[in-house]
């Protein structure tokens, strides 16, 4: 392939004069494109995006506001959206999220698309997503388009077609020209991007049991029903030993949730693990390099794969947190209480120095996906809230991590009931491998896209 073009000015489109939309990869793309005589958007949809206005958010009761940080590659990531209220949901239905609305991010990490299903509604969302309403679903499966535009034949034309200097956008006139196949046969591959759906919500569905079932065991709705004062007051003997002065430390809420923890059954998190280790700061990117995982690549004990790269550490730098299968990882800084699970793949990998590598001592009656259950869970978390410490970025040390409480039933023989936790761990990893199942039907899917474009280029270039 060419590593550069040349091209004539008379075929500039839309005089645009950046070379990297002429990048030889880009108009590779094109070529093979034009095999299948794709159509623009606007042929089979309506195209517009949401709410120009500031949002007017509410902390509860409100509507579902999703942004690009919500849509990903085929799923959504709902920890992500806010609400706004009631009225402003009214006052704008052309915004408002309907079945099988494909949304496609305009800004950010541009061309991710998504399909719009029941269970995400009723939502709204911002202007920084498109909305395509296809006229006629049986011609266009939604499904179907939603892996186009996230395959390289779509991707490629959302990133070329995007403008701007600082940040790059999407316009709205460009999605509407983005060119896509179709006909029966790519409609098929949509079947497969449907299963890969139901496989997410299933994935959904097990972790939240397993949480319930946990909390329901330890009583948590009760404890959590009962009234907080209206003003609570703390002697300095109490902040000493604390060696806190700000009001929100020592919360009544918190107090009731460490005595309800003590009452039932817990152990501090220092007796149940070895030394605390934290990661290191990596600033150097390498695209080939070791995987470097940061706050942002874990949640609900799962490690993302598409971490960013650093070059290797040397090994007596890394022997102190060198990871093993089973490790948990805790994010104790920015956005603390997320915990990942580390399994045999990951342990060359690296953490970052906001990442906690907790390991369960020899012997210990606890599994570590019960581990990272609990401490993403309310009673976890709200203690973790308690301890960290900072103005603008929050974080909680190593000392007061030993003393989170960790909830530990016993069973009838009086022992720490193991196969419980045991049982609720297979909820938790069942939830991650149907995501895993889900994600390589997503990327099936997309290959099979990519596959027939290229057998029909192919096709042409023989006749």
């Amino acid at each position: 392939m060419a590593v550069w073009s040349i091209p004539r000015f008379s075929k500039l489109p839309d005089l645009r004069y950046d070379p990297e939309y002429y990048q030889p990869s880009n108009l590779e793309l094109t070529i093979k494109l034009a095999a299948v005589n794709p159509a623009p958007i606007s042929e089979f949809a309506d195209v517009t995006d949401g709410i120009h206005g500031s949002p007017d958010w509410v902390e509860a009761g409100g509507i579902t506001y999703l942004s690009a940080k919500c849509v990903k590659d085929n799923y959504f990531v709902l920890d992500a959206a806010g609400q706004v209220s009631q009225e402003q949901n009214r006052l704008n239905p052309r915004t408002q999220a309907r079945i099988n609305d494909v949304l496609l991010t305009t800004v950010g990490t541009i061309g991710n698309a998504a399909v719009v299903y029941d269970d995400i509604l009723p939502a709204n969302m911002d202007r920084h997503l498109g909305i395509i309403r296809i006229r006629d679903s049986e011609k266009v499966d939604p499904y179907y388009l939603a892996t186009f535009l996230n395959c390289k034949y779509g991707r490629f034309q959302s990133l070329r077609d995007a403008t701007g200097n600082v940040q790059l956008n999407l316009f709205i006139a460009k999605i509407k020209r983005l060119l896509v196949p179709t006909g029966d046969s790519f409609n098929e591959i949509g079947k497969l991007t449907r299963k890969a759906y139901s496989k997410i919500l299933e994935s959904q569905s097990m972790y939240p049991e397993a949480e319930a079932e946990m909390l329901d065991r330890m009583g948590w709705n009760k404890l959590i029903k009962q009234p907080s004062p209206l003003h609570y007051i703390q002697r300095f003997s109490g902040t000493q030993l604390a060696d806190r002065i700000d009001s929100e430390h020592f919360k009544p809420q918190y107090k009731r949730i460490h005595d309800h923890l003590q009452k039932i059954g817990s152990r501090p998190l220092g007796r149940l693990i070895q030394p605390l280790t934290n990661g290191f700061d990596c600033r150097e990117w390498q695209e080939d390099g070791t995987p470097y995982i940061r706050v942002g690549d874990i949640q609900k004990g799962e490690i993302s794969d598409e971490c960013q790269r650093v070059e290797a550490l040397p090994e007596e730098v890394l022997k102190d947190v060198h990871l093993q299968t089973g490790d948990v990882l805790f994010a104790r800084k920015g956005t603390y209480g997320r915990t990942g699970i580390v399994h045999q793949k990951h342990e060359t990998w690296i953490i970052s120095s906001e990442i906690m590598r907790l390991r369960l001592n020899d012997n210990v009656p606890v599994v570590p996906e019960y581990l990272s259950l609990f401490l993403e869970s309310q009673p976890g978390f709200l203690q973790v809230e308690q301890r960290v410490h900072g103005v603008s970025n929050f974080s909680i040390s190593q000392r007061d991590m030993k003393t989170i409480l960790i909830y530990l039933p016993k069973n009838n023989k009086g022992e720490i009931d193991l196969k419980w936790q045991e049982k609720l761990a297979e909820k938790v990893i069942a939830a991650s491998r149907a995501k895993v199942e889900a994600q390589a039907m997503l990327e099936k899917a997309k290959r099979m896209v990519e596959e027939a474009i290229e057998q029909e280029f192919a096709k042409s270039q023989t006749n």
